[in-house]
């Protein structure tokens, strides 16, 4: 797995490359926390580039979610691969998690 973070009109994008499990999710975990701890008010998890996510990288993006939530930052997930939406939307997280086709969809609100 790969980790680019990039900021466009304030924002920190986190684009991610390749598989979220059990050996990569810890990594992300660190990233992600980093920017709740910065009480970012917004942060976009960009999934073009993820092949695969396992039970513990949907926990670290819940784990990230709540966290953002105490401080009224909001978490969103941009360019979800098909595979990768049905994961979230069997298990009802596509309910909880805000989606989008791309970074300029919310940008561009």
């Amino acid at each position: 797995m790969k980790i680019d973070i990039t900021i466009a009109e304030g924002v920190p994008i986190v684009a991610i490359s390749g598989e979220i499990d059990m050996s990569t999710s810890t990594l992300l975990r660190t990233h992600l926390l980093e920017l709740v701890g910065e009480k970012r008010p917004l942060v976009l998890i960009d999934f073009t580039y993820v092949s695969y996510i396992d039970s513990s990288g949907i926990a670290t993006f819940v784990e990230g979610l709540k966290g953002m939530m105490h401080y009224g930052g909001k978490l969103k997930f941009v360019a979800i691969p098909a595979n990768i939406a049905e994961i979230f939307s069997f298990s009802k997280l596509d309910k909880v998690f805000e989606m989008y086709g791309s970074v300029n969809d919310v940008l561009d609100r």
